[in-house]
C-alpha cells in the first residue's frame, strides 16, 4: 500500500473513529454491511485479559480485542467501496491494512488503559456519533425504495426546460447620460444609422465610453434594468431609453452565445438523482412533522429569544 492510502486510512480513523470498523459515510448498501460488521468487530470487553491459544479464526489479538478473518475481509470490502482504486487482492495492500489496524488498536488500547475514554469530551463525542448513526439508519429505512422514475424526470424536464438551458453570454455596448432628453436624442441618431460606438465615445459619461461603450462580456447584466432591456434583443438589437444607477441608458447587443437547452438524455441521470433526493427529503420532513405532533417540543421562548435573538413562533 502506498503512503497516500496509509494516510487515508489514518485520517479515516481519526476523523470518524470508526470508518474502518464499518461505520463511515457511505451508500446504503455499505451502511447495511456496516451494521453486520459491527457485531463481529471485536470480542466483547472482558474484565480480565484473555488467556489460552489464539482462536483459529483470529488474525490478531491485542488484549481483549480480536480481529477475525471474516471481520478483516468485511473491512477490506468496505475500504474498496470508499477507495475504488484500492487493490483488494494485492497481498501487500492487504498486509498494510492489517498493519494499520494493529497500530490503531494499540493506540486505542493505550488510550483506554489511560482512561481517556472517561473524559466528558470523549463521552459527549461518542454520544453525538451514536445519534448521527441512529439518524442515518432511520433515514435509510424511511427512504428505502423512495426513488424518482424516468417518467417523473421526463415530466419535470418537459415542464421546466428553461432550467436546463445553457446560460446566455452577452456582448453589449452602452451609452449612459445624465438626462432622459439627451438619451432620447442619441437614440434617434442611432436609429437613423448613427454609429453606436462613436456616439458612445463622444457622449457617454460612463468609463466604457473610451472603448466605444463596450462592456466586458457577461452572463448577468451589471444591474437589473439592463438585464430587462436586453432580454428580448438579438445580436444587433438596440434597446429603448431606460433609467439606471448613473442616469439614462441605451444599450446595443453586439452578440450573444449559449441559451441552448440540454437534451433529456444529457441530464437524465442527474435529474433522476436530484428528484430522488427531493422525494426522500419530503418523506423525512413529513415524518418529522408527525413526530413533532406526537412528541410536542416544549420551548422556553423567553430564554430562546435571549440566547439566539429570535423567538420561536
Amino acid at each position: 500500500m502506498n503512503k497516500a492510502l496509509c494516510l487515508t486510512l489514518g485520517l479515516a480513523f481519526l476523523t470518524t473513529g470508526c470508518d474502518l470498523l464499518g461505520l463511515g459515510k457511505k451508500d446504503n448498501s455499505a451502511q447495511k454491511q456496516s451494521a453486520t460488521t459491527l457485531t463481529v468487530a471485536s470480542t466483547p470487553a472482558a474484565a480480565e485479559m484473555p488467556s489460552g491459544p489464539l482462536p483459529s479464526n483470529a488474525l490478531v489479538r491485542i488484549g481483549n480485542w480480536t480481529l477475525t478473518n471474516d471481520d478483516f475481509n468485511n473491512r477490506i470490502n468496505l475500504l474498496k467501496q470508499q477507495l475504488p482504486e484500492f487493490k483488494e487482492n494485492d497481498p501487500a495492500s492487504k498486509g498494510a491494512v492489517l498493519d494499520e489496524l494493529v497500530r490503531q488498536q494499540l493506540l486505542v488500547k493505550d488510550a483506554e488503559d489511560s482512561q481517556i475514554g472517561d473524559t466528558k469530551e470523549i463521552k459527549d463525542a461518542v454520544a453525538d456519533f451514536r445519534k448521527t448513526l441512529l439518524v442515518q439508519e432511520l433515514a435509510s429505512r424511511l427512504t428505502k425504495g423512495v426513488i424518482a422514475t424516468e417518467t417523473e424526470a421526463r415530466q419535470y424536464y418537459d415542464t421546466n426546460k428553461f432550467k436546463f438551458a445553457e446560460p446566455v453570454k452577452w456582448s453589449v455596448r452602452e451609452i449612459a447620460v445624465a438626462d432622459e432628453t439627451t438619451a432620447k436624442s442619441i437614440l434617434v441618431q442611432v436609429l437613423q444609422g448613427g454609429d453606436f460606438a462613436q456616439l458612445a465615445q463622444a457622449q457617454s459619461k460612463d468609463p466604457s465610453a473610451a472603448h466605444g461603450g463596450q462592456l466586458k462580456p457577461f452572463i448577468k447584466a451589471p444591474f437589473e434594468a439592463m438585464q430587462i432591456a436586453i432580454a428580448n434583443l438579438d445580436a444587433g438589437g438596440v434597446s429603448g431609453v431606460f433609467k439606471g444607477p448613473d442616469g439614462y441608458y441605451i444599450v446595443k447587443v453586439d452578440g450573444k452565445t449559449g441559451g441552448d437547452v440540454k437534451s433529456f438524455e444529457e441530464i437524465k441521470k442527474n435529474l433522476i438523482y436530484g428528484l430522488t433526493l427531493q422525494k426522500q427529503q419530503a418523506v423525512i420532513l413529513n415524518h418529522l412533522r408527525d413526530l413533532a405532533d406526537k412528541d410536542k417540543p416544549e420551548y422556553n421562548k423567553d430564554l430562546i429569544e435571549q440566547t439566539i435573538g429570535k423567538p420561536r413562533p
